[in-house]
């Protein structure tokens, strides 16, 4: 039998008096202690599967009590005991948040609760910036600090409450001022943490009898939701997912789900009607795994505003449709569901007239947007003369062919039946066009930044009124405003940290040297003897890099500068991976289909073909056009457009990211797209030959001289690095690879491991596993990587009985489990004062016998290596750098 009874604090009689006759008592180390459990008889949590096997293992005529923190079905250890099939009873005990939240006397049936133990505590963070309730399990890192720093500037109360149910415990409640000046020395742990919009002593914290547990204040269908999706330093937060579940097979697919996004989503679990309902007024995004028909029927009463209603995502039972069903665009649903279509290998039914026809939709371009959204873009879908006005070279999405864009400054085009107008103005013109009727969307890029300086304690209303006369008198709009600035002396600031809260764009202060830097117009003396620069807002905008448009404005308490950050093309030089589809990135694959212009080598283009807007120009090129090609891509976002620059493997790795930054990219945005290189697709292939400190080098001399090479394989072989061998062999290159093998040869012995793997994660992949002296060049071309190994480089065999090739890592404590034979595992501090050849045992014949070949193109790697078995390593008794550890 396996009773499990909840502790907080205190032994219970029951528990007592079941310790008195347990054959088996399982629990925490402090908990046990506390008990007083004899080590016969204890088995210590740390890792659960042990205690586990010891339950199972247990007759069931025995008695085994464990022991869990709180309440053992709240986060507790009830769950993995019952999906592990044991059968338990259950002694429940009130949980610590139960504690915290009668300890200042609240209700807590409308909290969200949250445990940060099993995972970050980002879940956390975000729910308390939308619900005013919100208790948390706080754990080692993921505790009160993190939540003040995340929540700071939202005005919220935090209930600390430590070691409850002990003799020592203690429940403190700080407004967000005094918390952060909390030292986290000063927390006893096992702490908790409940985080309130209102003072626990107020009205407003009581809250009201929710019709589900967890609503916040038992939201009415006429209550507005919160809109916020930032953080309170202004940057994206990531949305809430919930997922409506009520079958074995539902619940797999959300856990794939899950997976495959990287998130935690909130499940509800059981009658769909009150799941769906919960999830309307808690998530952003939900998705249904009932009917689409059901689903519908069940949200129908609570549709709103499309502006604030979640996006919904129907999958069906068999995981073959995802289908958006509300909040296409500005919910988010349709892109969920092309994730979630990827991750389930099932296809997403997007049906949004902009999204079928591939034209972005101008209200999810990421800008604000007001206007005639729908008449502008009706007029595009039908292939109407549509005319994009802008004041500078603020980047568009790929468009239709009759969306004319005219150079900036330019009027629209005759003809014109509808505009849309990018500028960070607040009263855009019509760009010339003399029908005042006419169609218009005007869209406000992020391109202000707000420099601003204050007396100490100014408040945000202040601000607010400084900020909303500038901008006024400048005729610039608080919706393009990307980021609020100021000088380090100011990063605490409160009124500052709301202000950007308000405007929902972060907050960023420089040291005062830094601004010191910077070629202000307007410098004070007074402000220079204050914190060491003599301008603040005016120098914030210029260290941002942002062009300053509005000089410093003054009001009795404070300072404020506009700058705008320059309009330029963007240059993105994207890793594709080593072929296969599965190994390129989310973050290539995104800036590939948002691309104006998509540039590569011929089949580079080809393999992403798919991913390429119907509305974006592509231009593909042969081999040997490397220069032009990169010379056109870097034109391109110097005219203004968003280019994704296509290279193989990872574009920094032998590729084009190093030519493109020196051909010089000045008035060009760069973004350096990493992807998996051909090096380390290579060594997953083959197990873990780059498990230790290894050296890639190419054998092109192309560009390079040869003897230049050469110099580096002989170091890379004289230091016993793993080497990697790019562009080894071609049908005119054919001395290279030999030339550098034997090189190797001369410090490795002929039985080190060598593969090649030719077209790595692709259908035409081919692997060959030799050794140093039987490897064979002739196995190679330019599609194949060599990796050669070093000198404690093994082979192995994996669980299916695969040849494997593995370098171990050198740990202290795998001493010869993988490669059996003695490891260089030295204690810290002892090196050794012998050679490596004397360490294994082995005999160290005389220095002199070891001369490196006059010509290595004449040496092959079978001579070299036959040589060495009778001729000592040059250098071998010097220990060097192998002797090191992490």
């Amino acid at each position: 039998m396996i009773r499990v009874h909840g502790f907080l604090g205190g032994i219970s009689e029951a528990l007592r008096a079941d310790l008195a006759t347990a054959d088996l008592v399982v629990g925490g180390r402090r908990q046990l202690d506390d008990a007083g459990v004899l080590a016969a008889q204890r088995v210590e949590l740390g890792a659960l599967a042990p205690a586990i096997e010891r339950l199972k293992a247990l007759d069931d005529d025995k008695l085994a009590v464990v022991i869990a923190s709180g309440d053992p079905g709240f986060f507790g250890i009830l769950r993995p005991l019952r999906r592990a099939g044991l059968h338990c009873e259950v002694v429940p005990t009130i949980t610590s948040l139960q504690a915290a939240f009668a300890a200042v006397a609240l209700p807590w049936d409308d909290a969200q609760l949250v445990s940060a133990h099993s995972g970050g505590i980002e879940a956390a963070i975000r729910i308390a910036g939308v619900h005013p309730k919100v208790g948390v399990l706080t754990a080692p890192g993921k505790g009160l600090a993190q939540l003040v720093a995340a929540l700071r500037g939202r005005d919220k109360h935090f209930v600390v409450a430590e070691r409850l149910g002990e003799a020592d415990e203690r429940v403190r409640v700080f407004d967000e001022a005094a918390a952060l000046t909390v030292d986290e020395d000063d927390l006893a742990s096992p702490y908790v943490v409940l985080i309130l919009d209102a003072a626990p002593e107020s009205a407003e914290a009581v809250g009201h009898s929710p019709q589900l547990a967890g609503d916040p204040n038992a939201p009415g269908p006429d209550d507005p939701k919160p809109a916020s999706n930032t953080r309170a330093d202004g940057s994206d937060r990531a949305p809430i997912i919930g997922q409506v579940v009520n079958t074995t097979r539902a619940r797999h697919q959300a856990d794939q789900i899950d997976q495959a996004l990287g998130v935690e989503s909130k499940r509800y679990d059981g009658p769909a009607s009150a799941g769906l309902v919960a999830a309307w007024g808690e998530c952003d995004l939900i998705v249904s795994h009932l009917a689409l028909g059901a689903t519908t029927r069940l949200i129908a009463p609570l549709l709103a505003d499309k502006h604030t209603d979640p996006g919904v995502v129907v999958v069906d039972e068999a995981g073959h449709f995802a289908v958006p069903l509300v909040g296409g665009h500005i919910g988010g649903a349709n892109e969920l569901a092309r994730r979630i279509g990827e991750a389930l290998d099932a296809t997403a039914v997007v049906s949004t007239a902009t999204d079928s026809l591939g034209i972005p939709a101008l209200d999810q371009l990421g800008w604000a947007v007001s206007g005639d959204v729908a008449g502008v873009t009706a007029a595009i879908i039908d292939g109407a003369p549509v005319s994009v006005l802008r004041e500078h070279l603020w980047p568009m999405p790929p468009l239709p062919g009759n969306v004319l864009v005219p150079a900036p400054g330019e009027p629209a085009a005759p003809g014109t039946v509808g505009r849309v107008v990018v500028t960070d103005r607040a009263a855009p013109t019509a760009g010339g066009a003399s029908d005042d009727q006419l169609p218009t969307v005007v869209l406000h890029p992020d391109s202000l930044v707000v420099g601003m300086g204050c007396n100490k304690g100014t408040s945000v209303e202040a601000l607010r009124e400084l900020l909303d006369a500038t901008l006024a008198g400048a005729g610039l709009a608080k919706e393009s405003i990307a980021a609020l600035v100021s000088v380090d002396a100011k990063a605490g600031e409160l009124g500052l940290i709301k202000l950007a809260d308000e405007l929902g764009v972060p907050y960023v202060t420089y040291p005062a040297d830094r601004l010191a830097e910077q070629d202000a117009p307007n410098p004070s003396a007074v402000v220079e003897r204050e914190i060491g620069s003599g301008s603040v807002s005016e120098a914030s905008v210029l260290a941002r890099g942002a062009e300053l448009i509005v000089e410093k404005h003054k009001s009795a308490e404070a300072t404020c500068a506009i700058g705008r950050i320059p309009a330029r093309g963007r240059l993105h030089v994207v890793g594709l991976g080593p072929g296969s589809r599965d190994l390129l990135t989310p973050r290539a694959a995104n800036v590939v289909r948002h691309a104006n212009l998509v540039v590569g080598y011929g089949p580079y283009v080809r393999q992403v073909r798919d991913l390429v807007s119907p509305h974006a120009e592509v231009m593909a090129t042969k081999m040997g056009t490397e220069e032009q090609r990169t010379r056109a891509a870097i034109d391109a976002a110097r005219s203004g457009l968003d280019v994704a620059f296509l290279s193989g493997g990872d574009p920094a790795i032998y590729a084009m990211a190093s030519p493109t930054l020196e051909m010089g990219t000045d008035g060009v945005d760069v973004d350096i797209v990493p992807g998996v290189t051909a090096e380390l697709a290579a060594s997953a292939i083959l197990g873990a030959p780059l498990g230790h400190d290894h050296a890639t080098i190419s054998l092109s001399d192309l560009h390079t001289d040869w003897e230049l090479i050469l110099k580096r394989v002989r170091a890379a072989a004289q230091g016993d690095f793993v080497i990697t061998l790019y562009n080894p062999r071609s049908r005119s290159r054919i001395h290279q690879l030999p030339d550098a093998l034997a090189i190797i040869a001369e410090y490795r012995g002929p039985d080190t491991p060598v593969a090649s793997v030719s077209q790595a994660e692709r259908a035409q992949q081919h692997v060959h596993m030799s050794s140093l002296a039987d490897f064979q060049p002739e196995w190679v071309d330019m599609n194949t990587i060599v990796i050669v190994g070093s000198d404690t480089t093994t082979f192995a065999t994996s669980g299916d009985g695969r040849r494997i090739i593995v370098t171990p890592r050198d740990y202290h404590w795998m001493d010869g489990a993988v490669s059996g034979h003695k490891r260089l595992n030295y204690p810290h501090g002892s090196r050794p004062r012998v050679s490596r050849a004397e360490f294994k045992g082995q005999a160290a014949p005389p220095a002199e016998a070891a001369q490196p070949p006059t010509t290595q193109s004449q040496v092959t790697p079978s001579q070299a290596t036959q040589s060495r078995t009778t001729a000592a390593q040059p250098g071998s008794d010097v220990p060097t750098q192998e002797n090191s550890h992490d």
